[in-house]
């Protein structure tokens, strides 16, 4: 057994361990990413889930904005990665893997291991110092470090590091949350191993059914082949052919499918996380899934010229390497991000204000249980409500009792219910880049990351275009961006309905009131008070002056 050393390893290279991976290094820390698969990105590459949900327009900084970047200068402009209408920027997986390469072999200071498992966590009484993985050629190498990043698909370093975590639907007595049900269940959103379709020049490949297959398990799917238009007996609409091969359209003529109604969607139970041996069963059973509809869409859809893509995974079946897992074993963190914390606050349009916000987001709140499409007598019900814009604080990167560890991906320290909109990948890949900012801080300060101001993680994720409150229009090369951010996380917001700053709009006398009653000093608002009727881009330019003694 051969023992090196790093000062931050990050478990798992999925999109928010990559992330993680790549701001550690660049705050000069010697970093080491560890991935099972051959491929950087997880789910938006290797398990081929190439259409980002969310995070639209401003909302979308830091390195998942520069990866964006990349993606829409390749296909020519943001218009020509709007292809389908679930997302404004979709792409081919092996063009997303490509360019999150690119930036990882920009950084002298990352390693990356691939084909590479966790064996073992090391930890001596309350710290963690290490991890013993199974290499790519079959030997074990311990590996010590200051900092590790849980960044794996299940959460799989909590588990083996004996770190509290929650599993499944949280009990509304414990979270307090309105929607949550009243006793905890191991109800867990499904996997889905996606397939990267392909429509070609007359008959595609055939996909041959399993065994398994019963082409009845997917009437309702869409439209197409249904024995029912009651939408509210079978609990979602009905799409047509067009409206579903639209849904998820990539360039190039191919298309993600990755459909939730009655498709590929695969129930997912208790034993997928806590039985690690079951997970290849189980990926065997959930591709013979995806297999079959595709048969389905060949046959009973009558679309023999949509098939597998077979130049984007090299993969003998040419689907990805991994499912795409929507949750995970969650950390008990030392904040718990709550349903309450991501819809509207009371006379307001956005949430509560996260004073120590890390990263933004703005998708619903979407689940993915396959339960909703049995019959009503035996469907499960989850009540979600509207929620809006959100921010995520440090506390939910930080496990309790636990040193020398900070969690990413979908394991940061959230319900059930907020995972429906912290799970997608522009969150993902924007908590990551905060975990790696906070753990390359504890190794420069030489401290545990429970023990970082957070307001110096802000400073980093600030000066890397990171948001970390949720305006749609404020872009990060906006001279306004840093400014308006700063005020925001003191308070000064704008809060309107749709979510924007509007920088040109004129400031009534009640709005500048909202401002000034923040400000105790009677000599500033004083000075500020003349300031109505003057452009918001005018008022927070004062604002920010007084507020941070700037002269």
């Amino acid at each position: 057994m051969v023992t090196t050393k790093f000062d931050v390893i990050i478990i798992g290279g999925g999109c928010g361990g990559v992330a993680a991976g790549i701001q550690s290094a660049r705050l000069g820390i010697k970093t080491l990413i560890v991935e099972e698969a051959p491929w950087l990105g997880g789910m938006i590459t290797a398990a081929g889930v190439s259409a980002f949900d969310g995070n639209k327009y401003a909302l979308g900084g830091g390195i998942f904005g520069e990866l964006r970047k990349k993606i829409e200068d390749y296909y020519g402009g943001v218009d020509k990665t709007f292809t389908g209408w679930i997302s404004l920027t979709c792409f081919e997986p092996k063009i997303g893997k490509q360019f999150l390469n690119e930036l990882a072999e920009k950084e002298n200071n990352l390693t990356v291991w691939f084909e590479t498992s966790l064996h073992e966590v090391l930890r001596e009484n309350d710290t963690i110092y290490g991890v013993r993985l199974n290499m790519k050629d079959g030997h074990m190498e311990e590996v010590h470090t200051k900092v590790i990043v849980e960044a794996t698909e299940y959460g799989d370093v909590l588990k083996f590091g004996d770190v509290p975590y929650r599993l499944g639907r949280d009990k509304k007595s414990v979270t307090g949350e309105l929607n949550a049900p009243e006793e905890h269940d191991y109800e867990v959103q499904d996997i889905t191993f996606c397939a990267i379709l392909k429509k070609y020049d007359g008959v595609a490949p055939k996909v041959e059914p399993s065994s398994d297959y019963k082409y009845r398990k997917f009437i309702n799917s869409t439209a197409e082949h249904s024995n029912s238009k009651d939408e509210n007996y079978l609990n979602h609409k009905l799409h047509d052919w067009n409206s579903f091969i639209s849904y998820a359209s990539l360039p190039n003529n191919k298309y993600l499918l990755n459909w939730p109604f009655r498709a590929n969607d695969y129930p997912t139970t208790e034993d997928i996380y806590e039985n690690k041996k079951s997970r290849k069963n189980h990926y065997k059973k959930a591709k013979e899934l995806t297999l079959d509809y595709v048969h389905y869409i060949q046959t009973k859809l009558g679309h023999p010229e949509w098939g597998l893509s077979t130049d984007e995974f090299p993969t003998e079946d040419n689907l990805p390497f991994i499912p795409y897992v929507r949750e995970s074993r969650r950390v008990k963190g030392k904040v718990l991000l709550k349903e309450e914390d991501v819809i509207p606050a009371k006379n307001s349009f956005r949430p509560k204000l996260q004073k120590e916000s890390i990263a933004v987001g703005d998708y619903f709140l979407d689940h993915h249980h396959s339960k909703f499409f049995v019959e009503p007598d035996e469907r499960l019900i989850e009540p979600l409500p509207a929620n809006a814009p959100f921010q995520i604080p440090l506390g939910c990167l930080i496990p309790q009792d636990v040193n020398g560890l900070v969690v990413a991906e979908k394991s940061i320290s959230v319900t059930h219910i907020v995972n429906g909109c912290s799970r997608l990948q522009p969150v993902v890949m924007l908590t990551g880049q905060a975990a790696g900012a906070l753990a390359a801080l504890a190794v420069k300060n030489n401290c545990n990351p429970g023990d970082v101001d957070y307001k110096e993680v802000q400073t980093v994720l600030l000066d890397a275009g990171c948001q970390l409150f949720p305006y749609k229009d404020v872009w990060n090369s906006d001279p306004l961006f840093i400014l308006v951010q700063s005020l925001a996380l003191k308070g000064f917001y704008v809060d309107d309905n749709d979510y924007a700053f509007n920088a040109d709009i004129s400031v009534s006398k009640e709005e500048l009131q909202k401002y000034l009653s923040l400000i105790e000093d009677d000599k500033i608002k004083n000075k500020l008070s003349s300031l109505s009727g003057k452009s918001r881009r005018e008022v927070f330019k004062e604002l920010y002056s007084a507020v941070f003694n700037i002269k």
